[in-house]
């Protein structure tokens, strides 16, 4: 595996600790998915998948990419995919684009399994609303439209992005997101 992972892109907790000596991402990535149960949180989600690579490896290495922050599936499968699974990179995508799979409830479950696991928060507590715009352009982008932007002053097109997290003395844990879209 790469392990030049840019480290100036990372939260300052998350950069500490990977410049720590002996540190591995995959293993640090690998222990944290068995400590949350995350085969059975997939199953509590509904994941399954007749045949082939299991689910669970498939929403691994799925998420294992968004975390290192690879520009593309094409680009990490070509640089780290084999080190992790079998699977090709045509399975992550069929992983992607499959809508039975309920991608929120796992978020959800995810974020309560964590929040339960947080110490008690002795302090200030609340829940934190954001909508921030993601600017996209792209003739085939899904669900870009006009929004305005408050901190440019200005409208432009992309993707309103809404989202709902618990904030506490502890950290934050994001509960849920949706991409707000103007129809019409």
């Amino acid at each position: 595996m790469n392990t030049a992972t840019k480290i100036s892109g990372l939260p300052a907790l998350t950069a500490d600790l990977l410049q720590q000596d002996g540190c591995l991402v995959d293993n640090l990535f690998a222990d944290l998915w068995k400590q949350m149960g995350m085969k059975a949180l997939l199953n509590k989600a509904g994941f399954s998948k007749r045949s082939g690579t299991p689910i669970y490896e498939l929403v691994y290495v799925l998420m294992l990419w968004v975390w290192l922050k690879k520009e593309s599936i094409g680009m990490f499968a070509r640089e780290s995919l084999q080190h992790f699974t079998t699977a090709e990179k045509d399975a992550l995508y069929s992983i992607m684009n499959r809508e039975d799979l309920n991608w929120r409830k796992l978020n959800l479950q995810t974020a309560l399994k964590t929040v339960n696991q947080m110490p008690a928060c002795q302090s200030a507590k609340a829940f934190v609303l954001d909508d921030s715009i993601k600017i996209r352009h792209g003739k085939k982008m899904p669900g870009v439209s006009s929004h305005f932007d408050h901190t440019l002053g200005c409208s432009v097109m992309g993707q309103q992005i809404l989202n709902l997290g618990y904030s506490c003395e502890h950290g934050f844990v994001p509960l849920d997101s949706e991409i707000f879209m103007v129809v019409g």
